[in-house]
């Protein structure tokens, strides 16, 4: 194989790696930003971008390159309930933003 070209490990690693960065960007924005449709437009490519991950993650895994260790049901479930919890706070911050410049203080 010639110098200049990656293998198909280096390939996908470096893919999932880019594709964890850009989901990361895509939620630190989506939390600083206050339009809802802008919101609601980068948490949708958001997703797409965490579905490219998975698929990258996918055929490392099955490929032997890209081992994890099995989680605890109750850590997953704790996670999505931080997230979901997350979520709403952010949203009601910016609820009571909106009306605290609504009623001018």
């Amino acid at each position: 194989m010639p110098q200049n070209q990656l293998s198909e490990k280096e390939m996908l690693h470096d893919s999932i790696m880019t594709e964890k960065y850009v989901a990361e960007a895509y939620n630190n924005t989506i939390t600083e930003c206050v339009n809802q449709n802008i919101v609601q437009a980068l948490q949708h490519i958001q997703q797409e971008e965490q579905n490219h991950a998975k698929l990258f993650f996918e055929a490392m895994h099955q490929r032997g390159w890209y081992n994890v260790e099995a989680s605890h049901p109750s850590q997953a479930a704790k996670q999505m309930v931080d997230q979901q919890i997350s979520g709403q706070i952010t949203s009601r911050l910016e609820d009571l933003e909106r009306n605290v410049r609504k009623q001018g203080y």
